[in-house]
């Protein structure tokens, strides 16, 4: 009951945000455990069902692997698939809405949740990474469902937030069957909290998983629809944040002489943020061309210096014809963006100090020579310049990051024995 009042506070006054941010979308009323009549008769029809909770774009992504080995060993059971974001839904549509009925997250409210499981009636739950909602959990063990997180991690910055309220955590985390744990730091952090170590596992990084898109044109059309004539180097900022975007323009500025076939494409994680870089593009004294803008009557322009990339969804295609790839969320403090679709596709790769979201991937790419880690925009001009200068040390970076994530993989058909043996 406290912890509803709490929830319900924190809620009322987190209400401006999600009206000031749009996101109160249509199906809102689903995180009330209210749906749709063709998504209420799918929930009330069928037997067996497995519910994977999966946050946003990055939880949904790693369900490509996930899910095709569900349907594989359970054929007898439907798949629901839950997402907190509108980003992570769409995406989750877009790629599972054959194989899954996708829905939103329940708020975590008693009431709520006891609704929500009684439409599911799931046989287990599968939370992906760190998914830990107290009365869903125990809504969930009184109805002797088990729980089981995979991929799980407790980041540097949770963790001191978690240990605030340990008394409170360890009595929801001895409803959680089983941890599949990245790595052993977050095995022993997860114990620490409270988690009981029988049933604690370190199984991996499903990330080194993920099956890169593959790109129905040839790299010669992608390279001619970003105006890229045939000698032309390609840098590109991949999911860059606030306050990156200048250092890597000011980078690409202090380079762009010394290489005048050098291009630069910023891809930023949102796109709502376009308008922002076109004006510190255009501050440091070039000219910003949209990608979506561009068409075959500009590829010759030589002029056409920075691109940014305006679409969703065609990050990969830029990865798979970039000479160089900077991974953003890196210099700043939130935590990197994940560098597993450059890597699987042989890129040479830069990012910042700042990866603790993917600590484990990065050490892994760290110690076999298969990226460079910068400090600041110096160290990023500097590291450019050699690199550019020698395209046997590009090679090799991009040859080392396929063989790091080649030796990593495997994460989630360990995960997929546990699930089997706790369904089982």
């Amino acid at each position: 009951m406290l912890y509803d009042i709490v929830f319900l506070i924190f809620s009322i006054i987190y209400l401006p945000v999600l009206i000031f941010k749009g996101k109160l979308h249509r199906e809102f009323p689903e995180r009330f455990g209210r749906y749709d009549k063709v998504k209420e008769r799918a929930l009330l029809s069928g037997g067996g069902r497995i519910w994977i909770q999966a946050v946003s774009v990055g939880e949904v992504t790693v369900c490509k692997s996930l899910i095709s080995l569900l349907r594989e060993r359970f054929p007898g059971h439907d798949l629901v698939l839950s997402t907190i974001t509108k980003a992570g839904n769409d995406l989750a549509k877009n790629l599972f809405s054959k194989d899954a009925i996708i829905i939103y997250f329940p708020l975590d409210f008693s009431f709520t949740v006891k609704k929500a499981i009684k439409y599911i009636k799931p046989d287990i739950y599968i939370m992906i990474e760190t998914e830990i909602w107290p009365n869903l959990l125990s809504e969930l063990s009184r109805n002797s469902v088990p729980s089981v997180m995979i991929n799980g991690r407790i980041s540097d910055r949770s963790i001191g937030k978690y240990r605030l309220v340990k008394p409170f955590l360890k009595n929801v985390l001895s409803k959680v069957r089983a941890f599949c744990m990245q790595d052993s730091i977050d095995a022993e952090r997860v114990i620490s909290l409270g988690a009981s170590s029988d049933r604690v596992h370190i199984t991996g990084n499903m990330k080194f998983d993920a099956e890169v898109p593959y790109n129905t044109k040839d790299t010669a059309a992608i390279r001619r629809s970003l105006g890229l004539n045939g000698d032309d180097q390609l840098f590109v900022a991949g999911s860059t944040h606030k306050g990156e975007e200048e250092v890597v323009v000011e980078a690409f500025k202090a380079l762009v002489n010394e290489f005048p076939k050098l291009k630069l494409l910023i891809a930023p994680r949102h796109i709502d943020r376009i308008e922002k870089i076109e004006k510190i593009v255009k501050k440091c004294g070039f000219k910003a061309v949209r990608v979506s803008g561009l068409d075959e009557l500009r590829i010759t322009d030589c002029e056409l210096r920075i691109l940014i990339l305006d679409t969703i969804g065609h990050l990969n295609e830029a990865y798979s014809v970039a000479t160089l790839v900077f991974i953003g969320g890196s210099l700043v403090k939130h935590g990197g963006q994940n560098p597993v679709e450059p890597a699987v596709l042989g890129k040479a790769m830069l990012f910042g100090p700042h990866m603790f979201n993917f600590r484990y991937i990065t050490k892994a790419l760290l110690k076999e020579d298969a990226a460079l880690q910068i400090a600041d925009k110096e160290e990023l001009v500097n590291n450019l310049r050699m690199l550019i200068k020698d395209p046997l040390r590009i090679s090799g970076l991009g040859d080392n990051a396929k063989r790091a994530i080649a030796k990593n993989r495997g994460a989630t058909k360990k995960n997929l024995e546990k699930i089997s043996e706790i369904l089982k």
